[in-house]
């Protein structure tokens, strides 16, 4: 059996409770999953890693936007369509502003975060008792591969197949098919990471949309126990674990994941 296990943002960002956008909980989820893949080693076929890749000037970031008097908004400042077109807040490059609000009224309501995962930053990489492990799995000649999302600073980037919204001319805001395509070859794939509010929901529920497996659903098994929502999006992960179930995902935990 190929098995596949995908880490979702496993990032110190995330991960690590000095991290700029540090998800409850998750630096727990990270060292049972270390210890999932030390007992499961030799199960797992090929890992893959999404990294979530920001430059600072994002749309996701406070810098992006102004409010009515000239100041960026605080982060998890919520902003809507509406407040776009009453002018409560805009983007503050006024070349940017033509974009933004079609950005807007394609997805309806916008959260700004922390500045997190910069690139090249200590936020950017993979937390360190993690990444331990994979080193050490990586030496049996196993495939360890990393996929970026997030770069494109005209979108959000929750989900590791495609952005919120697709960037004109620039491909990398395409639906990812050569990661579909792996995880499609896959016979069992093991999901992990941060946050299951947001990246991790919305990478398996665009695998499960866009796979052309019409079995995909039932390969996926969600380590629930190897991942956390971000505070006050509870929520938003229960409907989404509510959601993966209906469709025929698998949610299990890592001491007893088949």
């Amino acid at each position: 059996m190929k098995t596949l296990l995908m880490i979702i943002d496993p990032q110190n960002a995330f991960c690590d409770p000095e991290g700029e956008l540090y998800v409850g909980g998750a630096d727990a989820d990270m060292q049972r999953l270390a210890g999932f893949i030390r007992r499961r080693a030799g199960d797992i076929r090929q890992i893959v890693v999404t990294l979530d890749s920001h430059n600072k000037i994002h749309i996701a970031h406070p810098i992006w936007w102004i409010d009515a008097d000239g100041k960026p908004p605080e982060p998890f400042t919520r902003i809507s369509i509406r407040d776009v077109d009453a002018g409560r807040y805009r983007a503050a490059d006024p070349s940017h502003r033509e974009w933004t609000r079609t950005y807007m009224e394609t997805i309806g309501e916008h959260v700004i975060w922390p500045y997190h995962c910069l690139i090249g930053t200590w936020g950017h990489q993979v937390f360190a008792p993690l990444l331990d492990v994979l080193n050490d799995w990586r030496e049996r000649f196993h495939d360890l591969d990393f996929v970026m999302k997030g770069a494109n600073r005209f979108t959000e980037n929750f989900s590791a197949i495609r952005p919120s919204v697709a960037v004109p001319d620039d491909p990398f805001t395409q639906i990812n098919q050569s990661l579909l395509q792996r995880l499609d070859e896959a016979d069992r794939i093991w999901v992990a990471g941060e946050a299951a509010s947001h990246c991790v929901a919305d990478t398996v529920a665009d695998v499960v949309r866009f796979s052309n497996d019409p079995e995909i659903p039932r390969k996926i098994v969600l380590l629930t126990d190897a991942m956390s929502p971000v505070a006050g999006f509870e929520e938003r992960a229960a409907a989404f674990f509510e959601r993966m179930r209906a469709a025929g995902v698998v949610l299990s935990e890592t001491e007893r994941a088949a």
